[in-house]
């Protein structure tokens, strides 16, 4: 929900009669005294009262200005929740991990403005996106004046004109736009406007489908006759949305619902972050003769290992002084490549061991610890396939091959540069079966330092040079994958790599980053349509309700629209309590405006 704090700041310009005499040196007017005393007192008075009246006026004017402008062109909003975390902050607290010392965002709406008139809730811990260890205030800082203090939410500037302008398609609103909206059951609450913020997905006529965490949708359902008696401000309502209705499951059932795709923009805007290499856990580095030798069975010391068919193949090495952050590729004569693989490590039995588990849609920012009842808000988890992985690679030499590699179920997707040529070919590999998809010419293919972006979100890929697209905004679409769910030799052995043969590069500042994954149920009890998620994610032979998740359905009536949290497994939207009617639409978000280090466009 977005609350809307009131106020509104302007420039007075004032303006005053013309001097009555010469200027002094300074050039600043002076008035005459034997001119002065020459004005009769009723020409006095009435400049007196002229001026009075100028500056009224011009009150009135930067007063009425100020709420034309708010009423019709833009408004100020601050976000109170997390709905739209981590795309939008509500209240939150910045905390900087004990253990990989990466700071990250946690709810305290609960603290500072609890929406449930239950009274506030201390906001005492919560547990780290990047490493997964628990920060206790009371235990990891010394005094209590140390705790992080909240933050009030991200404050935004929404265009209030752009779906009043009555030009047909113009005043349309596009679907990924984050909108303001009233909320439909109860505009206002103790006479205070309840303005909500979402992304806005469904559009008129269209039925919205939520699987495997993706969106989809089909145009042809019509249900005006079942309708025909509904008044038609009640059409918002959840019951009024045919939800899981038979004929809607058969035609996903058939195939004829079809993906929906973000722009690149729009990829970047709602991942979400696995890990990040700069900032290396205590407990998942390589101890002393352990770095830069050879690996072991068993070894599962650091998040990045290197990976060959046997010790000593790997031309991969790091500074043994160092923490593996930067990892070096020596050019040689080889048959093979040379990869760096991912492992999902995590911390079991309070941190003694760690153990490999699938990616999930885990997130920092819903790991409140609760001071009343010491338990985490944390929502059950989704394995997410689609993934993002970037870096800065360093080519020292523009021969040989680099490779980016991101896994998901039965499929393996590459971009591979050829660094002689620059050319980057797209490939899937099914069952060892290679099928080129799409190739294009880039920049790499001269000695230098590139920030290389790979991937794999909604049944495309999307490759990244520095700032270019070389397959453009649409990237290149696939053929949805046969079968569903994740792989062990895939998704938890390597989910994502790097791969070079005969080259010589330097690979730093790596990142993995998942894509938002929207759940279908809305009841954090896990007792909806998405109880099956509740599984061991590091155990293969308990998946198999993974490979069958089912799909929920939603129709968005005439003139309406159906909005959703890009937080989706913590908070409620348009799943829950029905769509949005057009008329109740306030605008569209354009920008945060403040905290100043957070400034920047919504997308």
């Amino acid at each position: 929900m977005a609350e809307h704090r009131p106020g509104a700041s302007s420039e007075h310009i004032a303006s005053g009669p013309p001097p009555l005499a010469d200027a002094n040196k300074n050039g600043v007017p002076v008035p005459d005294p034997a001119q002065a005393k020459a004005l009769p007192k009723k020409a006095a008075a009435s400049e007196t009262k002229d001026s009075v009246r100028e500056i009224i006026e011009t009150v009135v004017f930067v007063v009425v200005l100020v709420l034309l402008l708010k009423s019709f062109v833009a408004e100020a909003f601050v976000i109170p929740t997390g709905s739209m975390a981590e795309t939008l902050y509500g209240y939150q607290k910045i905390v900087k991990c004990q253990e990989c010392g990466r700071p990250f965002p946690v709810n305290c709406s609960s603290e500072v403005d609890p929406q449930q008139g239950s009274g506030p809730t201390e906001v005492v811990g919560a547990i780290c996106p990047n490493c997964r260890r628990e920060i206790r205030f009371d235990k990891d800082f010394p005094s209590r004046s140390q705790w992080p203090s909240y933050n009030t939410g991200d404050r935004v500037l929404v265009a209030k004109f752009v779906y009043d302008l009555n030009l047909g398609f113009l005043d349309m609103p596009e679907r990924y736009q984050v909108v303001v909206f009233k909320y439909p059951e109860k505009p206002q609450k103790d006479y205070v406007p309840l303005n909500y913020i979402k992304r806005l997905i469904g559009l008129p006529r269209e039925t919205i489908a939520i699987h495997y965490g993706k969106l989809y949708h089909y145009i042809g359902l019509n249900y005006d006759d079942l309708d025909a008696d509904v008044p038609q401000l009640e059409l918002w309502k959840d019951a009024h949305m045919h939800i899981d209705e038979k004929p809607a499951l058969k035609l996903f059932e058939d195939g004829k619902f079809k993906i929906l795709r973000k722009s690149a923009k729009q990829v970047l805007a709602e991942r979400r972050i696995v890990f990040d290499n700069d900032f290396q856990p205590k407990d998942l580095v390589h101890k002393g003769e352990q770095r830069g030798g050879e690996k072991r069975a068993g070894q599962e010391e650091q998040r990045w290992q290197r990976w060959y068919g046997k010790p000593g193949d790997s031309s991969w090495s790091y500074d043994d002084n160092d923490e593996p952050r930067v990892f070096k590729h020596a050019a040689r004569e080889t048959s093979g490549m040379d990869w760096l693989s991912y492992l999902h490590l995590l911390p079991v039995n309070n941190r003694s061991s760690l153990r490999r588990e699938l990616i999930t849609d885990f997130m920092g920012y819903n790991t409140w610890l609760d001071a009343t009842n010491m338990r985490h808000a944390t929502p059950a988890a989704n394995w997410v396939g689609d993934l993002i992985l970037e870096c800065d690679v360093e080519v020292q030499q523009a021969t040989g091959e680099l490779v980016f590699e991101l896994s998901k179920g039965f499929d393996r997707f590459r971009a591979r540069w050829d660094l002689t040529s620059g050319r980057c070919t797209l490939l899937r590999l099914t069952d060892s079966k290679e099928e080129e998809l799409a190739s294009e010419d880039t920049t790499v293919k001269r000695p230098g330092t590139y920030h290389l972006r790979f991937a794999n979100v909604d049944e495309r890929l999307l490759v990244w040079v520095n700032s270019a697209l070389p397959f453009g905004d649409e990237g290149k679409a696939y053929d949805a994958p046969r079968e569903r769910g994740p792989r062990r030799e895939n998704d938890l052995d390597r989910p994502a790599s790097i791969g070079v043969k005969g080259a010589a590069v330097s690979v730093s500042h790596v990142t993995l980053w998942r894509d938002t994954y929207y759940t279908a149920n809305v009841n954090r009890g896990g007792n909806g349509p998405d109880a099956e998620r509740n599984v061991d994610y590091g155990n293969p032979d308990d998946w198999g309700p993974l490979s069958t998740l089912p799909v929920r359905t939603y129709y968005v009536q005439p003139n309406h629209f159906l909005c959703l949290g890009d937080n989706s497994p913590e908070r409620s939207d348009g799943r829950s309590w029905g769509l949005v009617p057009k008329r109740l639409l306030l605008g569209r978000a354009l920008l945060i405006y403040y905290p100043f280090d957070r400034v920047r466009r919504i997308e």
